[in-house]
């Protein structure tokens, strides 16, 4: 391992043998050197770690073999073994552009008590890139610290990063605690949420990642149904005075954002009570046409729901960024 890295990688690797090499290019590529990369595998059998073998003569390479199941479980072996304090994540079938690390190392530089650096990413579609929306965050070149995650993520109905684009200290993980290993879904944006309510986000809205929706097992499934957002609970579980909240500039419009994601989910997956109750705590004006289209979809029958082209792809596309983003 090399000694002294100014920031670990880490990267979760499961039957990415298409893309996995994209990936660790994209690091390498880097303008900053200067890092270790820990790749920690959950048992992969398609050839991926066939793929990543050349990388082994390397000093900054390190990899482990996941003890426990599960993605945030998997992050959390690999904190544990990093030896830099800035921690930065890397889905195995997305990519880095060349100055992430870079632009990290001067919000690091710039806003040291951050609890949470991160960029703007590219959407890809294939051969296709979108636009990220942002909402109350200035246009690129801009870096500083964000006014409110909760509102401006509520605002776009995403957040404007993806796990692909966060560094976080591992200050941050003394004040709020590791990914919580009992998720399977949401584990990214309930650890975001985390980290917002008592400490700053800096960010730079200049792209540093890709985000690559095409590969074989990126989609999360998300026709199961839910009772409420993993954050959601998270503040229902808090004690009222809770010392660890410190930032809660638009944290109701966001939590009734996380809800009406979660209707959509419910109604696909034929849950009308869950959507039922999820829909009970929208009560902003700026989600209401959304929620009247819900109220009305809960009274056609399941499968009809489920062949509505704008419920079946566009809604459903945003929900899986914003779940694993």
């Amino acid at each position: 391992m090399m000694l002294n890295p100014q920031v670990s990688i880490i990267v979760p690797l499961y039957n990415k043998v298409n893309e996995v090499q994209r990936a660790i290019d994209s690091i390498f590529a880097q303008t900053i050197q200067n890092f270790e990369l820990i790749i920690v595998d959950g048992g992969s059998t398609d050839g991926s770690l066939d793929v990543i073998k050349k990388y082994e003569s390397d000093s900054r390479y390190h990899l482990i073999h996941q003890l426990s199941k599960g993605l945030p479980a998997g992050r959390n072996e690999g904190i544990a073994a990093a030896g830099a304090d800035l921690i930065a994540f890397l889905d195995a079938d997305d990519e880095w552009l060349p100055t992430y690390i870079e632009q990290i190392l001067k919000l690091n530089a710039d806003y040291p008590s951050a609890g949470l650096y991160a960029t703007a990413y590219i959407p890809t579609y294939g051969n296709q890139t979108q636009k990220l929306p942002l909402c109350e965050i200035p246009k690129k070149p801009w870096n500083g610290i964000l006014d409110s995650y909760f509102r401006s993520t509520a605002l776009a109905m995403q957040p404007p990063f993806s796990p692909c684009c966060v560094t976080i200290p591992k200050s941050t993980y003394d004040r709020v605690g590791l990914f919580n290993p009992s998720l399977n879904i949401g584990e990214d944006t309930e650890m975001w949420g985390r980290i917002a309510l008592c400490l700053p986000i800096a960010y730079s809205s200049t792209e540093g990642a890709k985000y690559h929706w095409i590969s074989n097992n990126k989609m999360t499934n998300i026709r199961m149904p839910i009772d409420h957002h993993p954050f959601y609970k998270y503040i229902l579980s808090l004690p009222e005075q809770e010392e660890v909240i410190n930032n809660t500039d638009g944290l109701q419009l966001y939590l009734e954002m996380e809800e009406l994601n979660m209707a959509y989910i419910n109604l696909i997956a034929g849950n009308k009570q869950y959507v039922k109750e999820n829909l009970k705590i929208v009560q902003s004006k700026y989600f209401l046409k959304r929620k009247l289209l819900l109220e009305l979809l809960l009274y056609l029958p399941s499968q009809i729901v489920k062949k509505i082209p704008l419920i079946k792809q566009k809604t459903l596309d945003r929900i899986r960024i914003w779940m694993s983003g």
